[in-house]
């Protein structure tokens, strides 16, 4: 009996000792998914950027920064990068994904980027103006890390875009380019720290232009598409929206058009010839044309010639010939 009763508490002594284990290492996952370096707040980070013509550029940022930026796109999987100098060791990392151009490219407007984007306005995140190559830093932010986002029609800096002060004059008009850029105005972003909070879906409603989507449709949002972005958590504004119950927070986002960000519009014969269905929920044209395709698992066009296919959703096209295919495409995140 003696033996017995020694064995049940060695037993459950393993059980405890196990389960304490899955629970320690369940919260240190939980604690560093948005972080998995541990970087602090008040750490000073240095985003490198090896194709400056002198050998590379150091972009100086808070630690707080770094935590917002999505970890895919971070070069170093490993680890930062300690550089020893005679100031110490200096933290810095990489990005992959993304043009490196050391300043905003625009002959390459695919994928829209933050240094690309044709609008030629100043992006300034928490405040501070982000010159030449840190302009990426708004690409690479996670949606979630994002607490609001404004576009101003004006900009106090209108003598820098990108980082190069001009002075040049235009030779149609006379009118100098530092007055035809400072035009398009300036987007300010503001970041929040997500690394130790929890996201509630039952208690979050997402809209994107007045729609309802999931939280996976609203995280494979490009940034450099989004006009506004707030979020809204006072009771009485709460109460204005009758979609769900029990929200505690909306995020409401306002896109650019795909028009918005380019220099040259888009033709399109017929709008009403395609659907786009991503994760069961149909969205628009201009919801489609601001989501990253990299976040997609699987996408599937299905033309209206495939007549079993296709049937199901002959329901969401007007019934009327247009004179042109009609096509859905389906997207899982």
């Amino acid at each position: 009996m003696k033996r017995k009763s020694a064995m049940r508490i060695i037993k459950h002594f393993f059980t405890v000792v196990l389960v304490v284990i899955s629970f320690m290492m369940g919260c240190s996952h939980h604690g560093n998914i948005y972080n998995p370096w541990n970087i602090a707040d008040d750490d000073s980070m240095f985003l490198h950027s090896l194709d400056h013509p002198a050998h590379g550029q150091l972009y100086p940022i808070s630690g707080s920064l770094f935590k917002a930026i999505n970890p895919r796109f971070i070069a170093n999987v490993y680890g930062v990068t300690g550089f020893d100098d005679y100031a110490g060791v200096r933290k810095e990392f990489e990005l992959i994904s993304f043009d490196n151009h050391n300043i905003p490219n625009y002959d390459n407007p695919k994928p829209i980027t933050s240094l690309n984007v044709r609008k030629k306005w100043n992006y300034y995140i928490n405040g501070k103006y982000t010159e030449n190559y840190s302009r990426v830093l708004l690409s690479t932010l996670m949606l979630q890390a994002i607490q609001r986002i404004e576009y101003l029609p004006s900009d106090s800096l209108g003598t820098l875009f990108g980082g190069m002060p001009t002075g040049e004059i235009s030779p149609e008009d006379g009118t100098s380019i530092y007055e035809l850029i400072s035009r398009d105005g300036s987007i300010h972003v503001y970041t929040r720290d997500i690394s130790k909070s929890k996201i509630n879906d039952r208690t979050t409603l997402y809209l994107i232009n007045n729609q309802v989507v999931t939280r996976k449709i609203y995280e494979a949002l490009n940034p450099v598409y989004i006009r506004s972005l707030k979020r809204i958590t006072d009771p009485s504004e709460l109460a204005e929206y009758k979609q769900k119950k029990n929200i505690k927070e909306i995020v409401d986002v306002e896109l650019f058009t795909y028009d918005d960000l380019n220099s040259s519009s888009r033709i399109i014969e017929c709008r009403e010839c395609d659907v786009y269905i991503v994760d069961n929920v149909q969205i628009d044209l201009n919801i489609y044309d601001a989501l990253r395709k990299f976040f997609f698992k699987e996408v599937r066009i299905i033309n209206e010639d495939n007549k079993d296919a296709f049937e199901p959703y002959k329901k969401l096209f007007p019934e009327k010939n247009f004179g042109f295919d009609k096509y859905v495409t389906i997207i899982s995140l």
